[in-house]
């Protein structure tokens, strides 16, 4: 018979989370029991139906989020044998879909079966964060078993993500093991290099779930008067440079970005044809649009304006105030491509706010290619949240 002790750890679900469960989905909020375990946070606890039958095991959390599921059933899982189970198929699966990049997301989160975890791999560099306390409590063995499945030469902890105070987790960024790259390292990312600052780049180095798509629109490039708006270290302007545009326009508020920018476009051995523009991007496109500049190509990859459903309608005005101003920029017969990582933005959102920009700018647009995360980056089919990255590249012709 289980113990008291062990019953008092117990998660009883009410009818929500059971449809919850049935569904396999591996989020379970408070508003989803009828009894709260007694435990502490990060503790590894059952959750029941209210008969006591265990559905399955997760991560608590004294947060909205209390349970973060590793399983479904009632055999209580071994926690580490459990990552370096899950950490191995993950890297199956990119070795599949991935072969031979040296810049890949190794761990997604829930899509990889493990909550709380994001690990990017740059060369033998991991880039680790974790946002569940019940991986950051045991952090030195989770660093050990991504040792096992791999060889690595450093495992750098990027924490610096909201809601870590929830889980009771400082922000920091702390080396875990081996020795922290001095300079940012130098990776092939598509067709050229692009040097990544592992200790102080945005996210955990780079933006790799966008990596793919220079070589997705390259037939745009040749000839192209480019501009590329929220271009980080330069990632689409020197695919387009070395695709052979006459000219890229890139804009960024990050000034430490575009010194990195400036040494990628020099590693690449690309013809100095890149323009910066340091500052706010809404703020600049009111200028160009007092200069009437035009372009043959307009790149949006904006932050996320909405990561959750109460910005939904603040982040409608902003993606559509950028996408008028692009429009408006493109030259009869050119192109636009249009980004969102907004969770909570949904891509038939998307595709509305798009149609009433082009509405409002006097365009009209055919959709030639539709933008997804990666497949380093899955999502879960059964949880629509995890599908976050959604693009447009539309045809622009004056109305």
């Amino acid at each position: 018979m289980p113990s008291e002790k062990r019953l008092a750890r117990r998660a009883v679900l009410d009818e929500s989370g059971l449809e919850r469960a049935r569904a396999m989905h591996p989020w379970i909020f408070r508003g989803n029991l009828r009894q709260i375990p007694q435990c502490a946070q990060g503790d590894l606890v059952a959750f029941t139906d209210m008969s006591g039958v265990i559905k399955g095991w997760g991560l608590w959390s004294d947060s909205a989020l209390s349970i973060r599921v590793l399983t479904y059933g009632t055999k209580e899982p071994d926690q580490m044998g459990l990552l370096r189970e899950r950490l191995t198929s993950a890297l199956n699966w990119r070795k599949l879909w991935c072969p031979g990049e040296e810049a890949f997301r190794w761990v997604h989160g829930e899509a990889d079966g493990l909550p709380g975890i994001i690990a990017d791999l740059y060369g033998d560099v991991l880039s680790l964060q974790v946002s569940a306390a019940g991986w950051y409590r045991h952090i030195d063995k989770v660093a050990a078993v991504f040792r096992k499945v791999r060889k690595l030469s450093a495992i750098v902890l990027r924490n610096e993500t909201k809601h870590l105070e929830k889980e009771g987790m400082p922000k920091e960024v702390k080396l875990l093991f081996g020795e922290m790259p001095k300079e940012p390292i130098k990776i092939k990312m598509g067709s050229v290099y692009e040097l990544v600052d592992i200790e102080k780049g945005q996210k955990t180095g780079a933006y790799l779930d966008v990596r793919g798509v220079p070589d997705m629109i390259s037939p745009l490039f040749k000839g192209a008067r480019v501009l590329d708006c929220f271009s980080y270290q330069g990632h689409f302007g020197l695919h387009a440079l070395a695709a052979g545009a006459s000219e890229v326009v890139a804009v960024e508020q990050s000034q430490q970005a575009i010194d990195i920018a400036q040494k990628n476009l020099e590693i690449n051995g690309l013809p100095r044809k890149m323009k910066w523009k340091c500052g706010n991007a809404f703020d600049i496109m009111r200028k160009m649009d007092s200069d009437r500049e035009r372009f043959d190509l307009v790149i949006m990859d904006p932050p996320p304006f909405s990561p959750a459903k109460g910005q939904v309608e603040s982040a409608r005005r902003g993606y559509k105030e950028l996408a008028v101003r692009g429009f408006n920029r493109i030259k009869d017969g050119g192109h636009m491509v249009f980004l969102s990582c907004s969770h909570a933005f949904s891509r038939e959102m998307l595709l509305s706010v798009l149609n009433d920009a082009a509405r409002d700018a006097c365009v009209s647009c055919r959709i030639a290619l539709e933008i997804h995360q990666p497949i380093d980056h899955p999502a879960l089919s059964s949880v629509p949240e995890t599908d976050y990255l959604k693009g447009f590249v539309l045809g622009v012709r004056d109305q």
